[in-house]
């Protein structure tokens, strides 16, 4: 698959039929992602691939746990880092609360997802350069997440449906327990994978334009092409 098209056809899947996914490739896209850029090239993602239902199971049960709160929260408009202004603009925006619903419909079939990827990183190859600032830290999963954006498009250049979560990271104590994880690695992300139901697979996607993101010199200042 070419790589815009790639990028652009690339939604978060809801729906997965019960077909399995060959080991062989997952390896294939592990094989390629792993070329993803990482600060001191010190490549510290680390991900464990879980096809047991049982195991499943608990996931998803530790998943439902954060999901229920940020569901709740979504519904009053509350979610995220937000100004008053910006909460009640989230609140009136309808297309929020169908996003929801198919979201609600993932959360619930969880288990039952082919594979579910939960991806780490080692604590050690981090540099947290935004630790000592005075609001959230935003950088420390910089070194993790571009690994796993080459794994959500190495899953749609095989023809399968991800989605990628971080609610299960809050439940991170759990997860180290059931997973056997070492103390000096953290929970990031957990992606689902497997065959998308064609009929609720959305790959027509919409974002917002690029001049409304990207700004020429100053915050603010539209970037164009012209």
């Amino acid at each position: 698959m070419e790589l815009y098209e790639a990028m652009r056809t690339n939604p978060s899947c809801r729906y997965f039929t019960d077909e399995p996914v060959e080991p062989d490739v997952l390896h294939r896209i592990f094989d390629n992602a792993r070329f993803a850029s990482s600060g001191g090239n010190r490549q510290g993602w680390r991900t464990i691939v879980v096809r047991q239902p049982e195991t499943k199971a608990k996931l998803a049960e530790l998943h439902a746990r954060q999901w229920d709160v940020y569901v709740s929260h979504a519904r009053e408009g509350v979610v995220g880092y937000q100004t008053s202004e910006q909460k009640t603009k989230m609140a009136s925006y309808s297309p929020t609360q169908r996003r929801l619903s198919r979201t609600d419909d993932f959360a619930s079939s969880l288990a039952e997802v082919p594979v579910l990827l939960v991806c780490c990183v080692e604590l050690w190859t981090l540099a947290v350069t935004d630790k000592d600032l005075p609001r959230q830290s935003i950088v420390g999963g910089g070194s993790l997440y571009t690994f796993v954006q080459n794994v959500l498009l190495g899953c749609r250049n095989e023809g399968l449906g991800s989605a990628l979560t971080t609610l299960l990271a809050a439940e991170e104590a759990e997860v180290v327990r059931l997973l056997e994880i070492p103390d000096d690695v953290a929970v990031g992300a957990l992606i689902a994978v497997g065959r998308p139901v064609q009929e609720k697979q959305y790959t027509k996607l919409t974002r917002k334009p690029v001049e409304e993101v990207v700004f020429d010199e100053r915050y603010g200042r539209p970037f164009t092409a012209g």
